[in-house]
């Protein structure tokens, strides 16, 4: 298995899913900015759908995953968290923050293992 934590603060994009306010899934990418001890920073628009989504309910899903090609090989992870906007900044932009609340990773066969909270 794969270290969580390294492989987190190696991870350069995850994908956020949120409902946005229609009730519908909502999924887009982002680029991490900062991982430490189960939780992840980016930045994004104040009026975005994932972060209009996130000021009207907070749980998010949040997905990463590299391939055989990559340094690591092959890993999925996947987890529940609880995001807000950390920062809001002048130029329309927020410092947004995700604590992951539950978290799984795919094991060599793609069989979905969960993650203790220990290891994030």
């Amino acid at each position: 298995m794969v270290n969580v934590r390294e492989y987190l603060r190696k991870v350069k994009y995850v994908t956020i899913s949120v409902i946005d306010e229609d009730g519908t899934p909502w999924a887009v990418p982002v680029a991490v900015q900062k991982y430490h001890d189960g939780r992840l920073e980016w930045f994004s628009k104040a009026d975005t759908v994932h972060s209009k989504a996130i000021s009207r309910n907070a749980a998010i899903a949040i997905s990463a995953f590299t391939t055989k090609q990559d340094e690591q090989g092959e890993y999925g992870f996947y987890a529940k968290a609880v995001a807000r906007k950390k920062l809001p900044l002048p130029t329309g932009l927020g410092l947004y923050e995700a604590e992951i609340t539950e978290a799984w990773y795919n094991d060599e066969r793609h069989n979905k293992k969960p993650i203790d909270k220990k290891e994030l």
